[in-house]
């Protein structure tokens, strides 16, 4: 993973300069220690997501995607809609299901005795479980999938046509459910009323967007980097089976050490300090979750995998207001998954020599394979 390592290698300069500045993609300021991240991520009023978006080069002329590249309070409406998809009760509801989504995609290889666990469980799992977690029946894993890779590896001027493509794959059902609604998230989208009218084809396009793009590119990359390092070890898979808080933890150390998304941007509202470094107003500034998340002064021996680390705070998530929304269903997603494979195949081995990551734009990362063996089960 000679792209990600040489990140890393970066990570680590820039730390040792409380701010930075690059000229690259219309130029921006680096914040890399944790501490410097962190305090931007909760300061909304001087580190705007709103003014420019959250993309890299700030770009907002192709539409926001909602609640993301939006600042209080006109983020609110957006925000509580999309927590309505993933409250307690809809977790727990939606268990079952993605424990049978899960055993269904197992089925498929499991009499192989090996498979690339990423092109066949960690890639296809997560976007079945939003599908499922909203109401969503007509839609095609592989169309996601293609439209969601084309929204990460096109420029911003082209993101906003590839918006309305996700968007139209929802639409029929979404007017579908207008006509004959059903006890379901997608439903709600349907009737709900934003400023007393519902939601345009533009709105309801861009906001499937955050489900279908952030939504399980995120969970398809932890849960990949959840398995390249918890299968080659024994006890670790044992004690994560046994007790949850093991799990738990050792979910939060695949987020924190590989963080999916590496930074979001903001844009200054007004000139302020970041340590001993002036940051004039209107400047777009990186937030590098992937740095923050490394950062000597804060993580005991940051590079490694330990799930039993005393400090586990990590920002992969994001933090704040903009703290990822659909982090509760990605940790539900991570959970079942492991437990559903160790439980189908309990002798899984990882025959990977090492991790290998795509890196795409410096912001998304995401294992390429986990290629595994195990003895076949008809």
């Amino acid at each position: 993973m000679r792209d990600l390592d040489e990140m890393y290698q970066l990570y680590g300069e820039l730390r040792s300069c409380p701010v930075s500045h690059s000229e690259a993609q219309g130029g921006f300021y680096w914040l890399s220690r944790y501490q410097d991240v962190r305090a931007a991520a909760l300061d909304y009023k001087q580190f705007s997501s709103g003014l420019k978006g959250v993309r890299l080069p700030a770009d907002v002329s192709t539409g926001r995607l909602p609640s993301i590249e939006m600042d209080p309070p006109e983020q609110g409406f957006w925000r509580r809609l999309y927590m309505e998809a993933v409250t307690p009760a809809k977790l727990k509801w939606v268990v079952p299901r993605l424990e049978a989504l899960a055993d269904g995609l197992i089925d498929r290889f499991a009499s192989a005795g090996e498979c690339d666990l990423v092109q066949e469980f960690t890639r296809p799992l997560p976007v079945l479980g939003i599908c499922e977690t909203i109401g969503m029946t007509g839609v095609s894993v592989e169309r996601i999938h293609e439209l969601a890779d084309r929204f990460t590896q096109s420029d911003v001027a082209t993101q906003g046509a590839v918006m309305q493509q996700i968007g139209m794959t929802v639409l029929q059902e979404i007017t579908e459910r207008r006509e004959r609604p059903r006890e379901d998230y997608l439903t709600r989208i349907a009737q709900v009323e934003f400023e007393g009218r519902l939601l345009t084809d533009g709105e309801l396009a861009t906001f499937m967007t955050g489900f279908f793009v952030a939504g399980h590119e995120t969970t398809t990359s932890a849960l990949g980097t959840l398995l390249l390092h918890t299968l080659p070890n024994p006890d670790l898979r044992a004690r994560m089976l046994a007790d949850d808080k093991v799990m738990t933890a050792a979910i939060e150390e695949s987020v924190r050490l590989f963080s999916p998304f590496q930074a979001f941007h903001r844009t200054t509202t007004a000139q302020g300090e970041v340590g001993e470094a002036t940051i004039p107003a209107d400047e777009t500034v990186r937030l590098c979750w992937g740095a923050a998340n490394r950062d000597p002064e804060v993580f005991d021996r940051p590079e490694e995998f330990d799930p039993d680390r005393a400090f586990t705070t990590h920002l992969g998530f994001g933090f704040g207001r903009h703290v990822c929304l659909g982090a509760p269903l990605a940790r539900v997603e991570m959970t079942i998954a492991f437990r559903q494979l160790l439980r189908r195949l309990p002798d899984v081995q990882l025959v990977e020599s090492g991790p290998d990551y795509h890196v795409e734009a410096g912001t998304l990362i995401a294992p390429k394979t986990c290629r595994v063996t195990f003895t076949p089960k008809p």
